[in-house]
């Protein structure tokens, strides 16, 4: 394991290693980490952010993801648009807010379990999975999918799938990719099952 600081991007969702995310910049201290993260070629962490009062953010949670900027572009409304893919999971050490509001962590990058074959009980999983990339569109339909993957079609249900901050992030922090998938079949089934 290494270990470097990272400025942090806290979202109400996760990405994963090889995941793709689009996301929207416009607050000054996340352009400011966004031109600082191009300029010097390095990345920063993607955190799930743990609530606090009315509906803010407030501290990142302990798992995050570090991300580098794979493209940019100006939004119609003016406001700067950038994609980042996954590369390593994190653990933070430690974590603190500069004068500017930007979260700063101290990272220990996860190593990564061995991926595994995903298992005919999963099937249904990954019929879920093809529809909310098909439903979805950009940008994951243009990147590769590996469904017999256990570590891919889990990243890919726990990014899509509307579940709430806490519980990506708990899956973002389970190693074992069959685990992941263990815990997400019946939180599927029940949303089914309400559907």
């Amino acid at each position: 394991m290494d270990h470097s600081e990272y400025p942090l991007f806290p979202l109400s969702t996760v990405v994963f290693p090889g995941g793709i995310m689009s996301l929207r910049i416009f607050e000054p201290r996340y352009l400011d980490m966004v031109a600082r993260c191009m300029k010097t070629g390095t990345g920063f962490g993607v955190c799930a952010a743990q609530p606090a009062a009315e509906g803010a953010f407030s501290a990142p949670h302990a798992v995050g993801t570090r991300v580098d900027i794979v493209d940019f572009d100006r939004l119609d409304d003016g406001q700067l648009g950038i994609t980042v893919e996954g590369r390593r999971r994190f653990e933070l050490t430690a974590s603190r807010q500069a004068e500017d509001g930007l979260w700063w962590g101290e990272v220990t990058f996860i190593d990564e379990s061995a991926d595994a074959a995903c298992p005919i009980e999963f099937t249904a999983l990954k019929q879920i999975a093809a529809a909310l990339i098909e439903e979805v569109g950009l940008p994951y339909d243009k990147q590769g999918s590996d469904y017999d993957s256990a570590s891919w079609l889990s990243a890919r249900l726990t990014e899509l799938l509307p579940f709430d901050a806490a519980t990506k992030h708990d899956l973002l922090a389970t190693d074992d990719p069959l685990e992941r998938l263990r815990r997400i079949r019946p939180m599927v089934e029940i949303e089914n099952a309400r559907s």
